[in-house]
C-alpha cells in the first residue's frame, strides 16, 4: 500500500484490486481475485483486517457501498450467464438479487446520496445505457438513449446529477446529467480514453481515469469540467479511482507493482 499526496489530499493505492467507495463505517469494499475466482472483499482504510464476503464460486465485483455504509451493492454472474446487481448486508450475508434481466449485462451498481435508487449500466436494450431503479430493484427506468455506449453511472452527492462514460461524440469522455436523465452536458473533451467518474463528497470535484498520457492515470477536475489535474505518474495502470468518506484521500486499483488485474 502506498500514500501519495498531491492538490491537498492523499492519494490511497491499493493493488490490484478495484476500490469501493468507502462506506460510513470506515472500511473500503473491493473484488480481487486472490482466491481464484473474483470476490467482494472489505479491509480497515490502512489495509488491515482483509475480510472475504462472497464465497459463492461466482465472479462478484463491483462493490458499491449504501450511504448508510449498512450494505453493499455490487454485480454477479452467480444465476446464470449474464451479471445482475444484488445487494447484501455490510457483512456479506442476506443476499438478494435485485436485477433479472436475460438480455444481458447490469453492472457498476451506484447508490443515490438517499439510499432510495440505484443506478447501473446496462446492455440489455441492444447497447450500453445507465439505468436506475429503487433500492428493492423495483421500477427500472432507462435515463440514457443514446446508440452510444454510456455506461459507469455516479451519483453526485446532492443527489441531483449523475456523472457517467459515453462514446456518443465518437470517443470516450465523462458527462454529467441531471438525475432524471434531461440536460446532458460533455465535461471532458479529448481523443484519449476517459472515464469511470467520481465525485468528491462536497461535489466540488470529480476524479476520473484517463489514458490521455499514454497509460491510465488517476486526473481530478473541478465538476464543471476545468481544471484537469494529474494526480498519478506511473508507467504502470492505474484505475477506477474512489473518494474517502471525509474527502481528504482516494482509493484506486493500480497494477505498478507487478500484479495483473
Amino acid at each position: 500500500m502506498i500514500l501519495l499526496s498531491s492538490m491537498g489530499f492523499t492519494v490511497l493505492l491499493i493493488s490490484p484490486v478495484q476500490a469501493g467507495f468507502p462506506g460510513a463505517n470506515g472500511k473500503i469494499a473491493f473484488h480481487s481475485w486472490r482466491d481464484g475466482n473474483w470476490e467482494i472483499y472489505v479491509m480497515n482504510a490502512d489495509g488491515s483486517e482483509v475480510t472475504r464476503l462472497t464465497r459463492i464460486g461466482a465472479n462478484d465485483w463491483d462493490a458499491a457501498w449504501s450511504p448508510d455504509g449498512k450494505k453493499i451493492a455490487f454485480g454477479s454472474n452467480r444465476d446464470g450467464p449474464f451479471e445482475d446487481i444484488y445487494v447484501m448486508n455490510a457483512d456479506g450475508l442476506q443476499v438478494g438479487r435485485l436485477t433479472d434481466d436475460p438480455r444481458g449485462n447490469s453492472a457498476i451498481p451506484s447508490w443515490s446520496p438517499d439510499g432510495k435508487k440505484i443506478a447501473f449500466e446496462t446492455n440489455r436494450t441492444g447497447d450500453v445505457e445507465v439505468f436506475v431503479m429503487n433500492a428493492d430493484g423495483s421500477e427500472e427506468v432507462n435515463l440514457t438513449n443514446d446508440p452510444k455506449g454510456d455506461g459507469a453511472p455516479a451519483w453526485s452527492p446532492d443527489g441531483t446529477m449523475i456523472a457517467f462514460t459515453s462514446n456518443r461524440d465518437g470517443d470516450w469522455e465523462i458527462y454529467v446529467m441531471n438525475a432524471d436523465g434531461s440536460q446532458v452536458e460533455k465535461l471532458t473533451d479529448n481523443e484519449a480514453y476517459d472515464g469511470y467518474p467520481d465525485w468528491s463528497p462536497d461535489g466540488s470535484k470529480i476524479a476520473f481515469v484517463t489514458n490521455r498520457d499514454e497509460q491510465n492515470e488517476i486526473y481530478v477536475m473541478r465538476a464543471d469540467g476545468s481544471v484537469q489535474t494529474r494526480l498519478t505518474m506511473n508507467a504502470a495502470s492505474d484505475h477506477r479511482p474512489a473518494w474517502s468518506p471525509d474527502g481528504k484521500r482516494i482509493a484506486f486499483g493500480s497494477n505498478r507493482d507487478g500484479d495483473n488485474w
